[in-house]
Protein backbone atom coordinates (compact mmCIF):
# COMPACT_ATOMS: atom_id res chain seq x y z
CA UNK A 1 0.00 0.00 0.00
CA UNK A 2 1.34 3.41 -0.94
CA UNK A 3 1.39 6.65 0.99
CA UNK A 4 -0.81 9.67 0.44
CA UNK A 5 -0.77 11.12 -3.12
CA UNK A 6 1.43 14.14 -3.63
CA UNK A 7 0.60 17.59 -4.88
CA UNK A 8 3.13 19.00 -7.33
CA UNK A 9 4.64 22.40 -6.64
CA UNK A 10 4.88 25.28 -9.14
CA UNK A 11 8.60 24.47 -9.58
CA UNK A 12 7.81 20.93 -10.69
CA UNK A 13 5.09 22.18 -13.01
CA UNK A 14 7.71 24.37 -14.75
CA UNK A 15 10.01 21.38 -15.22
CA UNK A 16 7.17 19.43 -16.80
CA UNK A 17 6.25 22.39 -18.99
CA UNK A 18 9.83 22.37 -20.28
CA UNK A 19 9.58 18.67 -21.14
CA UNK A 20 11.68 17.01 -18.42
CA UNK A 21 11.18 13.39 -17.36
CA UNK A 22 10.45 13.76 -13.66
CA UNK A 23 9.57 11.19 -11.03
CA UNK A 24 9.47 10.86 -7.26
CA UNK A 25 11.03 7.69 -5.93
CA UNK A 26 12.24 6.82 -2.45
CA UNK A 27 11.85 10.40 -1.27
CA UNK A 28 14.05 11.69 -4.13
CA UNK A 29 13.11 13.81 -7.09
CA UNK A 30 14.60 12.04 -10.11
CA UNK A 31 15.32 13.66 -13.48
CA UNK A 32 16.01 11.10 -16.20
CA UNK A 33 17.41 11.36 -19.74
CA UNK A 34 20.12 13.88 -18.82
CA UNK A 35 22.83 13.97 -21.53
CA UNK A 36 26.51 14.00 -20.54
CA UNK A 37 29.91 12.94 -21.88
CA UNK A 38 31.79 9.89 -20.62
CA UNK A 39 35.61 9.53 -20.53
CA UNK A 40 35.68 8.78 -24.27
CA UNK A 41 33.74 11.99 -25.02
CA UNK A 42 30.76 9.89 -26.06
CA UNK A 43 27.26 11.14 -25.34
CA UNK A 44 25.49 9.10 -22.66
CA UNK A 45 22.30 9.63 -20.69
CA UNK A 46 22.19 9.60 -16.91
CA UNK A 47 19.93 10.75 -14.12
CA UNK A 48 19.95 13.42 -11.46
CA UNK A 49 18.38 12.89 -8.04
CA UNK A 50 18.08 14.77 -4.78
CA UNK A 51 16.03 14.37 -1.58
CA UNK A 52 13.08 16.71 -1.30
CA UNK A 53 11.19 18.23 1.59
CA UNK A 54 7.58 17.13 1.82
CA UNK A 55 5.06 18.86 4.04
CA UNK A 56 2.14 16.50 4.45
CA UNK A 57 1.22 15.70 0.84
CA UNK A 58 3.02 18.57 -0.92
CA UNK A 59 6.56 18.67 -2.28
CA UNK A 60 7.79 22.00 -0.96
CA UNK A 61 11.51 22.42 -1.67
CA UNK A 62 14.93 20.92 -2.21
CA UNK A 63 17.13 20.23 0.81
CA UNK A 64 20.37 21.98 -0.25
CA UNK A 65 22.57 22.74 -3.24
CA UNK A 66 23.85 19.18 -3.78
CA UNK A 67 22.51 16.70 -6.30
CA UNK A 68 23.36 13.06 -7.06
CA UNK A 69 24.20 11.71 -10.49
CA UNK A 70 23.66 8.23 -11.90
CA UNK A 71 26.07 7.37 -14.69
CA UNK A 72 29.80 7.38 -15.40
CA UNK A 73 32.03 10.23 -14.25
CA UNK A 74 30.91 13.15 -16.45
CA UNK A 75 33.56 14.81 -18.61
CA UNK A 76 34.03 18.04 -20.49
CA UNK A 77 34.14 18.27 -24.27
CA UNK A 78 37.95 18.44 -24.16
CA UNK A 79 38.11 15.14 -22.23
CA UNK A 80 38.68 16.38 -18.67
CA UNK A 81 36.67 14.97 -15.74
CA UNK A 82 34.27 17.59 -14.41
CA UNK A 83 35.56 18.71 -11.02
CA UNK A 84 32.08 19.27 -9.60
CA UNK A 85 31.61 15.46 -9.49
CA UNK A 86 32.79 13.49 -6.46
CA UNK A 87 32.51 9.71 -6.32
CA UNK A 88 29.81 8.94 -3.77
CA UNK A 89 27.53 5.94 -4.14
CA UNK A 90 23.99 6.43 -2.88
CA UNK A 91 20.94 4.20 -3.02
CA UNK A 92 17.97 6.20 -4.24
CA UNK A 93 15.50 3.31 -4.11
CA UNK A 94 15.42 -0.39 -4.88
CA UNK A 95 17.15 -0.87 -8.22
CA UNK A 96 18.11 2.79 -8.52
CA UNK A 97 21.64 3.89 -7.65
CA UNK A 98 23.62 7.10 -7.99
CA UNK A 99 27.40 7.06 -8.41
CA UNK A 100 28.48 10.66 -7.90
CA UNK A 101 27.61 13.71 -5.87
CA UNK A 102 27.61 16.96 -7.84
CA UNK A 103 28.22 20.24 -6.06
CA UNK A 104 27.85 23.61 -7.74
CA UNK A 105 27.05 26.05 -4.98
CA UNK A 106 25.55 29.39 -6.03
CA UNK A 107 26.87 32.66 -4.60
CA UNK A 108 24.06 32.99 -2.07
CA UNK A 109 24.75 29.45 -0.80
CA UNK A 110 21.48 27.87 -1.98
CA UNK A 111 19.19 27.65 -4.97
CA UNK A 112 16.12 29.87 -4.82
CA UNK A 113 13.83 27.12 -6.09
CA UNK A 114 13.85 23.57 -7.41
CA UNK A 115 13.46 24.63 -11.01
CA UNK A 116 16.66 26.69 -10.84
CA UNK A 117 18.53 23.89 -9.12
CA UNK A 118 17.59 21.22 -11.65
CA UNK A 119 18.11 23.35 -14.74
CA UNK A 120 21.50 24.60 -13.52
CA UNK A 121 22.90 21.09 -13.17
CA UNK A 122 21.29 19.90 -16.41
CA UNK A 123 22.77 22.88 -18.22
CA UNK A 124 26.29 22.10 -16.96
CA UNK A 125 26.13 18.49 -18.18
CA UNK A 126 24.15 19.14 -21.34
CA UNK A 127 26.45 21.98 -22.42
CA UNK A 128 29.42 19.61 -22.70
CA UNK A 129 27.37 16.96 -24.53
CA UNK A 130 26.06 19.50 -27.05
CA UNK A 131 29.62 20.48 -27.93
CA UNK A 132 29.90 16.99 -29.40
CA UNK A 133 26.31 16.56 -30.59
CA UNK A 134 24.21 19.75 -30.89
CA UNK A 135 20.99 17.72 -31.15
CA UNK A 136 21.03 16.13 -27.68
CA UNK A 137 18.37 17.28 -25.25
CA UNK A 138 17.33 16.70 -21.66
CA UNK A 139 13.71 17.55 -22.48
CA UNK A 140 12.42 14.84 -24.79
CA UNK A 141 8.85 15.26 -23.53
CA UNK A 142 7.22 15.78 -20.18
CA UNK A 143 6.46 12.85 -17.91
CA UNK A 144 5.60 12.69 -14.21
CA UNK A 145 5.57 9.52 -12.17
CA UNK A 146 5.35 8.82 -8.47
CA UNK A 147 6.96 5.42 -7.90
CA UNK A 148 5.49 4.08 -4.68
CA UNK A 149 7.31 1.22 -3.04
CA UNK A 150 5.14 -0.75 -0.65
CA UNK A 151 5.26 1.36 2.50
CA UNK A 152 3.84 0.78 5.98
CA UNK A 153 3.76 4.54 6.53
CA UNK A 154 0.74 6.78 6.12
CA UNK A 155 2.92 9.54 4.66
CA UNK A 156 6.32 9.61 3.02
CA UNK A 157 9.51 9.01 4.97
CA UNK A 158 11.73 11.87 3.82
CA UNK A 159 14.02 11.48 6.83
CA UNK A 160 15.50 8.36 5.24
CA UNK A 161 16.07 10.00 1.87
CA UNK A 162 17.55 13.17 3.37
CA UNK A 163 20.07 11.10 5.33
CA UNK A 164 20.78 8.71 2.43
CA UNK A 165 19.81 5.65 4.48
CA UNK A 166 17.63 3.75 2.00
CA UNK A 167 20.02 0.80 1.89
CA UNK A 168 20.42 0.62 5.67
CA UNK A 169 16.66 0.75 6.25
CA UNK A 170 16.12 -2.46 4.29
CA UNK A 171 16.97 -4.48 7.41
CA UNK A 172 13.51 -3.67 8.83
CA UNK A 173 11.59 -4.96 5.81
CA UNK A 174 9.16 -7.80 6.51
CA UNK A 175 9.60 -7.81 10.28
CA UNK A 176 6.70 -8.34 12.68
CA UNK A 177 7.48 -6.76 16.05
CA UNK A 178 5.42 -7.56 19.14
CA UNK A 179 5.45 -5.30 22.21
CA UNK A 180 4.14 -6.93 25.37
CA UNK A 181 3.23 -4.32 27.98
CA UNK A 182 2.45 -0.72 27.01
CA UNK A 183 3.30 1.07 30.23
CA UNK A 184 6.05 3.68 30.44
CA UNK A 185 8.85 1.71 28.80
CA UNK A 186 6.63 -0.19 26.35
CA UNK A 187 4.98 2.98 25.08
CA UNK A 188 8.39 4.55 24.38
CA UNK A 189 9.45 1.36 22.56
CA UNK A 190 6.36 1.75 20.37
CA UNK A 191 7.25 5.40 19.76
CA UNK A 192 10.55 4.31 18.23
CA UNK A 193 9.47 1.13 16.42
CA UNK A 194 6.57 2.99 14.76
CA UNK A 195 9.16 5.17 13.01
CA UNK A 196 10.74 2.16 11.29
CA UNK A 197 9.33 0.44 8.17
CA UNK A 198 8.61 -2.88 9.86
CA UNK A 199 5.74 -4.78 8.26
CA UNK A 200 3.61 -5.04 11.40
CA UNK A 201 3.58 -3.98 15.04
CA UNK A 202 1.46 -5.93 17.52
CA UNK A 203 0.55 -4.44 20.90
CA UNK A 204 -0.50 -6.62 23.84
CA UNK A 205 -1.74 -5.14 27.13
CA UNK A 206 -4.96 -5.39 29.14
CA UNK A 207 -4.66 -2.22 31.24
CA UNK A 208 -6.43 1.12 31.06
CA UNK A 209 -4.64 4.32 30.10
CA UNK A 210 -5.02 6.59 33.14
CA UNK A 211 -3.47 9.73 34.58
CA UNK A 212 -0.35 8.06 35.92
CA UNK A 213 0.29 6.51 32.50
CA UNK A 214 0.09 9.92 30.83
CA UNK A 215 2.99 11.14 32.97
CA UNK A 216 5.30 8.34 31.83
CA UNK A 217 4.39 7.93 28.17
CA UNK A 218 5.45 9.90 25.09
CA UNK A 219 3.30 12.80 24.00
CA UNK A 220 0.52 14.47 25.97
CA UNK A 221 -2.91 12.91 26.37
CA UNK A 222 -5.83 15.32 26.64
CA UNK A 223 -8.07 15.51 29.69
CA UNK A 224 -11.00 14.28 27.62
CA UNK A 225 -9.06 11.16 26.62
CA UNK A 226 -8.20 10.41 30.23
CA UNK A 227 -11.81 10.91 31.26
CA UNK A 228 -12.86 8.28 28.74
CA UNK A 229 -10.50 5.74 30.36
CA UNK A 230 -9.40 4.03 27.12
CA UNK A 231 -7.48 0.82 27.01
CA UNK A 232 -3.73 1.39 26.63
CA UNK A 233 -3.58 -0.54 23.39
CA UNK A 234 -6.56 1.33 21.93
CA UNK A 235 -5.19 4.76 22.84
CA UNK A 236 -1.64 4.09 21.65
CA UNK A 237 -2.75 2.31 18.49
CA UNK A 238 -4.87 5.34 17.60
CA UNK A 239 -1.94 7.72 18.22
CA UNK A 240 0.65 5.82 16.21
CA UNK A 241 -1.69 4.64 13.45
CA UNK A 242 -1.54 8.25 12.29
CA UNK A 243 2.00 7.40 11.15
CA UNK A 244 2.28 3.60 10.78
CA UNK A 245 -0.60 1.87 9.04
CA UNK A 246 0.04 -1.71 10.22
CA UNK A 247 -0.50 -1.69 13.99
CA UNK A 248 -2.57 -4.49 15.53
CA UNK A 249 -3.62 -4.52 19.19
CA UNK A 250 -4.92 -7.04 21.69
CA UNK A 251 -6.67 -5.93 24.86
CA UNK A 252 -5.32 -8.76 26.98
CA UNK A 253 -2.65 -9.69 29.47
CA UNK A 254 -0.28 -12.18 27.89
CA UNK A 255 -0.06 -15.44 29.84
CA UNK A 256 -0.01 -19.19 29.25
CA UNK A 257 -3.63 -19.06 28.02
CA UNK A 258 -3.08 -16.81 25.01
CA UNK A 259 0.50 -17.37 23.91
CA UNK A 260 -0.76 -17.87 20.36
CA UNK A 261 -0.73 -14.06 20.12
CA UNK A 262 3.03 -14.36 19.63
CA UNK A 263 2.68 -16.47 16.47
CA UNK A 264 4.31 -14.83 13.45
CA UNK A 265 6.53 -12.52 15.50
CA UNK A 266 10.08 -11.97 14.28
CA UNK A 267 11.09 -9.98 17.38
CA UNK A 268 9.45 -9.38 20.75
CA UNK A 269 9.94 -6.67 23.36
CA UNK A 270 8.86 -7.79 26.83
CA UNK A 271 8.02 -4.61 28.75
CA UNK A 272 5.46 -6.05 31.15
CA UNK A 273 6.01 -5.83 34.91
CA UNK A 274 4.16 -9.11 35.46
CA UNK A 275 7.07 -11.33 36.47
CA UNK A 276 4.79 -14.31 37.09
CA UNK A 277 3.90 -14.59 33.39
CA UNK A 278 7.48 -14.28 32.11
CA UNK A 279 8.56 -17.96 32.38
CA UNK A 280 5.72 -19.18 30.17
CA UNK A 281 6.27 -16.36 27.67
CA UNK A 282 10.02 -16.85 27.39
CA UNK A 283 9.56 -20.61 27.06
CA UNK A 284 7.14 -20.04 24.18
CA UNK A 285 9.49 -17.60 22.46
CA UNK A 286 12.35 -20.06 22.74
CA UNK A 287 10.11 -22.78 21.33
CA UNK A 288 9.27 -20.50 18.39
CA UNK A 289 12.97 -19.57 18.05
CA UNK A 290 12.06 -15.87 18.25
CA UNK A 291 14.63 -13.32 19.50
CA UNK A 292 13.47 -11.02 22.28
CA UNK A 293 14.54 -8.33 24.71
CA UNK A 294 13.20 -8.12 28.25
CA UNK A 295 13.40 -4.71 29.93
CA UNK A 296 13.03 -3.57 33.50
CA UNK A 297 13.98 -1.03 36.14
CA UNK A 298 14.71 -1.22 39.83
CA UNK A 299 14.39 2.25 41.34
CA UNK A 300 14.42 3.09 45.04
CA UNK A 301 14.53 6.19 47.19
CA UNK A 302 17.55 6.65 49.43
CA UNK A 303 17.85 9.72 51.64
CA UNK A 304 15.31 11.57 49.53
CA UNK A 305 17.00 10.80 46.19
CA UNK A 306 16.32 8.14 43.60
CA UNK A 307 18.87 5.57 42.55
CA UNK A 308 18.86 2.18 40.91
CA UNK A 309 19.43 0.31 37.65
CA UNK A 310 17.88 0.20 34.19
CA UNK A 311 18.16 -3.27 32.65
CA UNK A 312 18.00 -4.90 29.21
CA UNK A 313 18.24 -8.67 28.72
CA UNK A 314 18.69 -9.93 25.15
CA UNK A 315 17.87 -13.50 24.16
CA UNK A 316 18.78 -14.63 20.64
CA UNK A 317 18.33 -17.97 18.86
CA UNK A 318 21.15 -20.28 19.89
CA UNK A 319 22.38 -17.81 22.51
CA UNK A 320 20.04 -18.01 25.46
CA UNK A 321 21.95 -19.82 28.23
CA UNK A 322 22.86 -16.61 30.06
CA UNK A 323 19.18 -15.80 30.58
CA UNK A 324 18.61 -18.95 32.60
CA UNK A 325 22.03 -19.56 34.15
CA UNK A 326 22.34 -16.05 35.55
CA UNK A 327 18.64 -15.34 36.16
CA UNK A 328 18.81 -12.26 33.96
CA UNK A 329 15.02 -12.00 33.87
CA UNK A 330 13.93 -11.50 37.49
CA UNK A 331 11.59 -14.10 38.95
CA UNK A 332 8.56 -13.14 41.05
CA UNK A 333 9.54 -12.26 44.62
CA UNK A 334 7.42 -14.25 47.10
CA UNK A 335 5.56 -12.35 49.81
CA UNK A 336 6.45 -8.98 48.29
CA UNK A 337 3.82 -6.53 47.07
CA UNK A 338 5.30 -5.65 43.68
CA UNK A 339 2.85 -2.77 43.31
CA UNK A 340 3.41 -1.27 46.73
CA UNK A 341 5.95 1.23 45.37
CA UNK A 342 6.66 0.59 41.73
CA UNK A 343 8.65 3.74 41.01
CA UNK A 344 8.46 4.76 37.35
CA UNK A 345 9.95 7.97 35.93
CA UNK A 346 9.37 9.06 32.33
CA UNK A 347 13.03 9.79 31.54
CA UNK A 348 14.12 6.40 32.84
CA UNK A 349 11.28 4.66 31.00
CA UNK A 350 12.40 6.44 27.83
CA UNK A 351 16.05 5.51 28.47
CA UNK A 352 15.14 1.88 29.08
CA UNK A 353 13.22 1.84 25.82
CA UNK A 354 16.03 3.48 23.85
CA UNK A 355 18.59 0.97 25.12
CA UNK A 356 16.29 -1.87 24.05
CA UNK A 357 15.50 -0.40 20.62
CA UNK A 358 19.16 0.38 19.90
CA UNK A 359 20.06 -3.21 20.89
CA UNK A 360 17.36 -4.49 18.52
CA UNK A 361 18.69 -2.34 15.70
CA UNK A 362 22.21 -3.59 16.34
CA UNK A 363 20.90 -7.15 16.15
CA UNK A 364 19.27 -6.41 12.79
CA UNK A 365 22.45 -4.82 11.45
CA UNK A 366 21.21 -1.25 11.23
CA UNK A 367 23.83 -0.19 13.78
CA UNK A 368 27.34 -1.61 14.12
CA UNK A 369 27.70 -4.04 17.01
CA UNK A 370 31.05 -4.59 18.67
CA UNK A 371 29.85 -6.32 21.86
CA UNK A 372 26.79 -8.47 21.10
CA UNK A 373 26.02 -8.38 24.80
CA UNK A 374 23.22 -10.40 26.31
CA UNK A 375 22.71 -8.28 29.40
CA UNK A 376 23.31 -4.64 30.16
CA UNK A 377 22.57 -2.27 33.00
CA UNK A 378 22.71 1.47 33.43
CA UNK A 379 23.45 2.76 36.93
CA UNK A 380 21.88 6.07 37.85
CA UNK A 381 24.29 6.63 40.74
CA UNK A 382 27.51 6.06 38.79
CA UNK A 383 26.20 7.01 35.32
CA UNK A 384 27.80 3.86 33.92
CA UNK A 385 26.71 1.16 31.49
CA UNK A 386 27.82 -2.41 32.22
CA UNK A 387 27.66 -5.12 29.56
CA UNK A 388 27.72 -8.89 29.97
CA UNK A 389 28.57 -11.16 27.05
CA UNK A 390 26.06 -13.57 25.59
CA UNK A 391 26.84 -17.21 26.37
Amino acid sequence: MSSAPLARSADLARLLDDGYEVSLQGGYLVIRHVPYLDHERTVQYGLLAYPVNISGDEITSATDHRIWFGGEHPHSADGRPLILATAEARTIADGLEANFMLSSKPAQGFYSDQYTKVTTYVRILEHEARAIDPNVTATPGASWDVVDEESPFVYRDTLTSRAGLAAAMKCFAGHHVVIVGLGGTGSYILDQVAKTPVAQITLIDGDLFENHNAFRAPGAATLDILRSRPKKVDYLRAVYSAMHRNIVSYDAFLDEENLHLLDGATFVFLASDDAASKPAITEKLEELNVPFIDVGMGIEEVDGRLTGLVRSTTSLPGRRDHVHANHRIPAPAPHVDAYGRNIQIADLNALNAQFAVIRWKRYLGFYADGTNEGFSTYSIYTNEIANEDIT
